[in-house]
C-alpha cells in the first residue's frame, strides 16, 4: 500500500497537476491534512494488519462516542473532520473487499 501511495503522490505532485493541487489545498496545513487522508484511505484497504484495524476501530469509537464528543475541547469542525475521515476509510475498505465479489 505504501508503494501505491508513493507512486500516486509522485504523479500528483508533477507540474501538470498544479491546478488540481490548488483546488485541493491552499496552504501547508491543508496539504498535510490531504496527504494524511490519502495515506489513511489507502491503508484502510489493508485488512490483514490487525494493528491498523485496531487503530481504525479506536478512531471510529472516538469519532462517534457520545461521551468523547461531549468531553473534548475540539472545535465542531475538527469533530466533523474526524467523522468524515473515518467514514471515508470504512467506505474504501468496504469497496475494496466488495469488488473481489464481482462476477468477473
Amino acid at each position: 500500500e505504501q508503494n501505491s501511495v508513493d507512486l500516486a503522490w509522485e504523479v500528483f505532485t508533477s507540474p501538470e497537476y498544479k491546478d488540481l493541487r490548488r483546488c485541493i489545498y491552499t496552504n501547508t496545513e491543508e496539504l498535510r491534512r490531504f496527504r494524511q487522508l490519502v495515506v489513511n484511505t489507502v491503508m484502510a484497504t489493508d485488512i490483514a494488519d490487525k494493528s491498523l484495524n485496531a487503530l481504525r476501530k479506536a478512531r471510529w469509537q472516538r469519532a462517534f462516542s457520545e461521551s468523547t464528543e461531549e468531553s473534548n475541547n475540539e472545535s465542531p469542525i475538527e469533530v466533523e473532520d474526524r467523522k468524515a475521515t473515518i467514514v471515508i476509510e470504512h467506505l474504501i475498505q468496504a469497496s475494496d473487499v466488495a469488488h473481489t465479489m464481482q462476477h468477473w
